[in-house]
């Protein structure tokens, strides 16, 4: 085999608010076993975010040695840490303000946990969801690299090179692709007991020569899929494999190309490129949840920005932040993914928000969505609606999934 030159990323991250039980659970499955394979090989380095929503969920739970380790390795080199959106907000689908916002508390919180080692000079859009507009908004913050998926592009997956330095047209910023096709192999499909299958896998795909660059949601070691983190272990540790960060990637690449890459996400399948609905588990035009959650989020944004010197603002502003999480409308998707718990909880939130600070008409108007929403979502449940939603969409994916160690797949629903 070929000599591999690793960059690894993870992405860590909890809802706010999230139970104390699943944090624990979680930290035990896969932050702890990642971080301990790390320590364990002296050469291995990896590029890491964690939302800042995850870091004050797990000062608040007393799990402390997660962020000292973190912040421990992070100071020997061996973890890059990168910037993001504190609630894990799909960046180009909210106004600019909101997305600087967003931003800017990541930074801050990270910065009080982490001290001087948090100096991210990467970008980790949350969900990979792209756009040229979001990406000029992180140029302007100073960040030098922004993480994508490959599907960016061309509009197809398997196209995407590793061997240029990429540069977003009109801007100093760097473009890095993930490669999808290895990434989600790792996390969906590799047998965890036969770590020869992955490098036969990279050798066939041939584009990893001699760059590979994963990117996964680092959950999907251990604790959405069971014993992936051991298969990790063995991976990094192959003698034929070297790591570095991403940032040091990029300073190994000596040809330089300047692009426009397409809008999408790190979910985002073909045909949804082709027809250009790039958000479709977060803004799908064909779900009428989607469009509801989205007239009662764009409320409560306009609401509280209107009402700033209103006698509850702080608060209001404090809800409002957590509540552009992009979780409810994820789990509102019916692709595969279905929670009406999590989707009326978002509701009452948002409702709750805007009534602090909100006249009476605008009170009216946010009950009269959150109820729309909360209905809808009961029909689809009770209707079996949703389930046979997730199922045509696994189906025409042809796509198997993992959530806290259950597969997820048409057989599955």
């Amino acid at each position: 085999m070929p000599k591999i030159i690793w960059a690894n990323f993870f992405h860590i991250y909890e809802p706010p608010g999230w139970p104390k039980s699943i944090i624990l659970k979680v930290a035990r499955e896969s932050y702890r076993p990642i971080l301990k394979i790390i320590k364990a090989q002296p050469s291995l380095k990896i590029t890491l975010n964690i939302a800042g929503s995850l870091t004050e969920q797990l000062a608040r739970y007393k799990i402390i040695d997660i962020i000292n380790d973190i912040k421990t390795l992070a100071k020997a080199g061996k973890i890059e840490l990168t910037g993001s959106a504190k609630y894990h907000t799909i960046l180009p689908l909210i106004p600019e303000q909101e997305a600087i916002r967003q931003i800017k508390l990541n930074e801050r919180v990270n910065r009080k946990y982490f001290g001087n080692v948090y100096q991210p000079r990467g970008f980790f859009p949350p969900e990979m969801c792209y756009s040229e507009k979001m990406a000029k908004i992180i140029s302007r913050l100073g960040y030098q690299w922004i993480l994508i998926d490959e599907i960016s592009y061309k509009g197809k997956l398997g196209k995407a090179k590793f061997d240029k330095k990429f540069c977003l047209k009109a801007t100093d910023l760097a473009i890095v692709f993930r490669n999808r096709l290895i990434s989600d192999f790792i996390s969906f499909e590799a047998p965890a007991d036969d770590p020869d299958k992955l490098f036969n896998k990279i050798s066939k795909e041939g584009r990893s020569n001699p760059y590979l660059i994963t990117a996964m949601d680092g959950e999907n070691l251990g604790h959405h899929r069971h014993k992936v983190d051991q298969l990790w272990a063995k991976l990094v540790a192959h003698d034929d494999v070297e790591t570095l960060t991403l940032t040091e990637y990029l300073q190994n690449l000596k040809k330089k190309k300047t692009i426009r890459p397409k809008e999408s996400s790190w979910s985002t399948m073909e045909n949804e490129m082709a027809k250009g609905n790039t958000f479709n588990l977060w803004q799908n035009p064909k779900n009428p949840i989607h469009q509801l959650q989205w007239q009662l989020l764009n409320l409560a944004i306009v609401v509280v920005n209107e009402n700033k010197n209103s006698r509850h603002c702080q608060v209001a502003r404090a809800y409002l932040d957590e509540n552009l999480y992009s979780d409810p409308f994820w789990w509102a998707s019916a692709q595969p993914w279905w929670d009406s718990a999590v989707i009326k909880k978002a509701a009452l939130d948002l409702e709750k928000t805007i009534s602090l600070v909100g006249n009476e008409t605008d009170n009216k108007k946010a009950e009269i969505i959150k109820n729309q929403i909360i209905k809808l979502a009961k029909d689809w449940g009770k209707s079996g609606q949703a389930k046979k939603m997730a199922k045509k969409y696994l189906q025409e994916q042809k796509r198997i999934l993992f959530m806290g160690g259950s597969e997820i797949s048409a057989t599955s629903h």
